[in-house]
C-alpha cells in the first residue's frame, strides 16, 4: 500500500512539472490566463505529491506548523516560477509590449524601448535599383526616419515610435532594420555595457520607383490601385495606391514633430478618401466580369465546357424569376455564342449558363483555389476575400448565376486578382508574392534572400495555355482592344462590378510579354464607371515600361 501510494505521490509530482512546464512555453502576450490555470493546477498537483506525512513519532501539537512551514513553502515556490516566467522567459516580450490608445489611436509601449528606438540607426530600405525608398539620418542626437520617394517610400509603412508605432515593411522586418536579429545574446550584453547601439541591416524591396511613378501618374486624382507582378517568380514590380499616406508627417521624434504627427494622424482619419487604407492590399471590391477568368478556367479544367462550346443569349436569362439583362452583346441579331466570346465580350448570361453548369460545389472548388476566401501569404498583411458571407449561399441557382460573372458577394483584393492573371500566365502555377528581396547587412554582403516559391497549382498548363488564347482573344478582338502593345502578346479582361451605388468600380486584369507572358497586373478605379478604359490605358502603359525596362 505504501509502495502504491509512493507511485501515485511520485505521479503527481511528474503532471504537475508537465503542466507548469507547458505553460512556461507560452506566449506572456495574450496567454496570461492559461499560464496561471498551469501554474495553480501544476502547483496544486506538486504540492498533493510532495505534502508531508505524519510520522508515528511526531507530537500532534507540531503538525499545524509543519503543514503552514509547507503551505509557506509552496506558495513562494509559485510566486518564484511567476518571477523566473516574468523575468526571464517573458523579458524581451513584455518589454516590446505594445497598445493602442482607442481614443488618441497612439501607440503605447515601454518608454525605454521607445527612446531606444530612436538611437538606432535603422537600416535603409531600396527599391529594387537602389533608389532609396527609407533611410535614417541624425539631428539633434537621435535618429530621424525619412521616406523621400513620394511615389513609393509609402510602401514601407511608417516609423512613428513616439506616436502610432510602425506599420508595413517597417513592422514586419523591424527585427532586421534595427539591427536586433543580427546581434546574439552575448554580444547584446556586451554593446549594452559599452553604451554601442546595434546598427541596422538594410532592405532590398522588388518594387521599382519608376513603375511606381508610372502608377500614379496613370491613376491621377482617381482613387484605386495598380499591381504589377512578375509571373515567373511572384515579385512584386509595383504596388500602388491612391490616395495614399505621407509617412514622412508621422515621424515623430519630438515634441513638435509629436504635435505635428497628431494633427496629421487627424486629418487621415476625417478623409473620406480614407488615405489609411491601403488599397493594393487592403482595399475589398467586387471582381466584376474580371471574375470571368475564373469560371471560364473551372469549366475548361473540369471538362464542363471548352472554348468553342456554344450557348443561347438572346438578351436576357430567367433564373427562378431573377432576370438577368445582356446588355454587352455586341450583335443583338445573334442569339448564340462560344465561351471564348462570351469572354472576349463579357457576356453576362453566357456565364450566368456556364456557373449553372459547373454548379455549386465546384465554383467554390475552383475559387478557392485562385484564392477567394483563402489568406494570401506576403511580406505585409493582406485582406482576406470571400466567395460568398455564408456557406449555402451558392446553393441558391440565381445566387450561383450572378457569382458566375463577378457579382453576388464576391469580394476580392488588387493583389488577389493580380495573382489570378499571373497564374493564368504562368501555366496555371501560382507563385507566392514577394515584396522583399534581400536582407542586406552594412558590409553589404546579402544575409536573407527570398527565393521564388510555388504557393499552388491552380489549374492544368492546357487550361491555362487555353484561357491566355481566350484573354489574347479579349485584347485583339473584343471590348479590350485597347490594351494591345505593337511587338506583344497582350492578354487581359475588362470588368465592371457593380457596388449598390450608381457608379461601379471598373477593372482591368491581364498579362505581356514578348513571346510567353512576363508580367501580370490588375488595375482597379474606384467607382469608375462603366467604362474600363481608365484601368485599360494604365495597364497597358506599365505593362509596356516593365517589358521595356528589362
Amino acid at each position: 500500500m505504501r509502495k502504491l501510494l509512493g507511485l501515485l505521490r511520485f505521479a503527481l509530482v511528474g503532471v504537475g512539472i508537465g503542466i507548469i512546464g507547458y505553460g512556461l512555453t507560452l506566449s506572456v502576450i495574450g496567454s496570461q490566463g492559461r499560464w496561471l490555470i498551469c501554474l495553480g493546477s501544476g502547483g496544486f498537483l506538486i504540492a498533493l505529491g510532495l505534502w508531508p506525512t505524519a510520522h508515528p513519532d511526531e507530537a500532534e501539537e507540531s503538525r499545524p506548523t509543519v503543514n503552514v512551514f509547507a503551505a509557506i513553502v509552496f506558495i513562494f515556490g509559485l510566486l518564484a516560477l511567476q518571477m523566473a516566467r516574468m523575468q526571464i522567459f517573458s523579458s524581451k516580450s513584455l518589454a516590446e509590449r505594445t497598445g493602442i490608445d482607442p481614443f488618441s489611436g497612439d501607440v503605447l509601449s515601454n518608454p525605454r524601448a521607445v527612446n531606444g528606438a530612436l538611437l538606432i540607426e535603422r537600416g535603409t530600405i531600396f527599391d529594387r535599383n537602389g533608389v532609396v525608398l527609407a533611410e535614417s539620418a541624425k539631428r539633434r542626437g537621435i535618429f530621424d526616419r525619412r521616406y523621400p520617394n513620394p511615389n513609393a517610400s509609402y510602401v514601407c509603412g511608417y516609423f512613428s515610435p513616439l506616436k502610432y508605432g510602425t506599420t508595413g515593411i517597417e513592422e514586419a522586418y523591424d527585427d532586421q532594420l534595427s539591427g536586433r536579429e543580427l546581434v546574439n545574446p552575448i554580444q547584446d550584453e556586451v554593446d549594452k555595457l559599452l553604451g554601442r547601439t546595434p546598427e541596422g541591416a538594410d532592405i532590398r524591396l522588388t518594387i521599382d520607383a519608376d513603375l511606381q511613378k508610372t502608377a500614379h501618374r496613370m491613376l491621377g486624382d482617381s482613387i484605386g490601385a495598380v499591381v504589377l507582378i512578375e509571373v515567373a517568380t511572384g515579385a512584386i514590380r509595383a504596388l500602388a495606391s491612391n490616395p495614399h499616406l505621407d509617412p514622412n508627417k508621422l515621424v515623430a521624434i519630438d515634441l513638435d514633430s509629436a504635435t505635428a504627427a497628431t494633427a496629421y494622424w487627424a486629418q487621415l482619419n476625417s478623409d473620406p478618401q480614407q488615405p489609411l487604407l491601403v488599397r493594393a492590399t487592403d482595399g475589398l471590391y467586387t471582381p466584376g466580369s474580371t471574375f470571368k477568368t475564373v469560371t471560364a478556367s473551372a469549366a475548361i479544367d473540369s471538362g464542363t465546357a471548352g472554348p468553342t462550346d456554344v450557348f443561347i443569349d438572346n438578351g436576357q436569362l430567367d433564373v427562378d424569376g431573377h432576370i438577368i439583362v445582356e446588355e454587352n452583346r455586341p450583335d443583338d441579331s445573334i442569339d448564340q455564342w462560344t465561351l471564348s466570346e462570351g469572354l472576349a465580350f463579357s457576356l453576362n448570361v453566357v456565364f450566368a449558363r456556364v456557373g449553372l453548369e459547373l454548379g455549386p460545389d465546384r465554383l467554390r472548388i475552383y475559387a478557392e483555389r485562385f484564392g477567394f476566401g483563402e489568406p494570401i501569404p506576403f511580406d505585409v498583411p493582406v485582406v482576406t476575400g470571400q466567395i460568398s458571407a455564408s456557406p449555402d449561399f451558392l446553393q441558391n441557382p440565381a445566387a450561383l448565376a450572378d457569382t458566375s460573372f463577378g457579382q453576388g458577394e464576391l469580394l476580392t483584393s488588387p493583389i488577389g486578382m493580380a495573382l489570378v492573371a499571373a497564374t493564368l500566365a504562368n501555366g496555371g502555377t501560382m507563385m507566392r508574392p514577394y515584396l522583399v528581396e534581400a536582407v542586406i547587412d552594412r558590409d553589404g554582403m546579402e544575409i536573407e534572400t527570398t527565393e521564388p516559391r510555388l504557393l499552388r497549382n491552380v489549374v492544368d498548363a492546357a487550361t491555362a495555355n487555353t484561357m491566355q488564347e481566350m484573354m489574347v482573344n479579349a485584347v485583339e478582338s473584343g471590348y479590350a482592344t485597347n490594351a494591345a502593345i505593337d511587338g506583344l502578346r497582350v492578354g487581359g479582361k475588362t470588368g465592371t462590378a457593380e457596388t449598390g451605388s450608381d457608379m461601379p468600380h471598373s477593372w482591368f486584369i491581364g498579362f505581356a510579354g514578348e513571346k510567353e507572358p512576363e508580367y501580370a497586373v490588375a488595375v482597379v478605379f474606384e467607382f469608375g464607371g462603366i467604362s474600363s478604359q481608365g484601368p485599360i490605358a494604365t495597364a497597358r502603359q506599365i505593362l509596356l515600361e516593365a517589358i521595356s525596362a528589362d
